[in-house]
């Protein structure tokens, strides 16, 4: 079972996230609220020892780009074996999404969804990292 961290800022969407990976029998996840007092997502990903850390992109602060490839750096540099995998919304964020896609073409982080996506996929093209 892989150990995954879920950091996203939306409430319901962070918990059908969390649940949807739970059921699925593949994933043990952890969900991280965004912003939560003395939260460090780089640490949380060495204390929990996950495999796999699934960050929102959003314009909401704690979440926005640069604080997130910030975190990226960090748990690479604890964690260099742990995937890094971003989630935006390409509807209401074309720009986020664009900066998201060309951190993976950079090799930044290990892969990135748009939250259109289905949740069959991206179930299964997390279990394929």
């Amino acid at each position: 079972m892989v150990k995954i961290l879920v950091s996203i800022q939306n409430g319901l969407l962070a918990e059908a996230m969390t649940a949807m990976l739970q059921e699925s029998g593949e994933f043990e996840p952890f969900s991280i609220p965004v912003g939560r007092k003395n939260s460090n997502v780089a640490s949380e990903c060495e204390m929990l020892d996950v495999q796999m850390a699934l960050l929102e992109v959003s314009f909401v602060n704690g979440t926005t780009l640069e604080t997130r490839l910030n975190e990226v750096k960090q748990i690479r540099s604890r964690m260099p074996n742990c995937k890094i995998v971003l989630l935006c919304d390409e509807n209401s964020a074309p720009n986020i999404a664009r900066e998201v896609m060309l951190a993976k073409k950079d090799g930044l982080i290990d892969g990135f969804f748009y939250s259109s996506v289905t949740a069959r996929y991206l179930l299964a093209a997390l279990m394929a990292l």
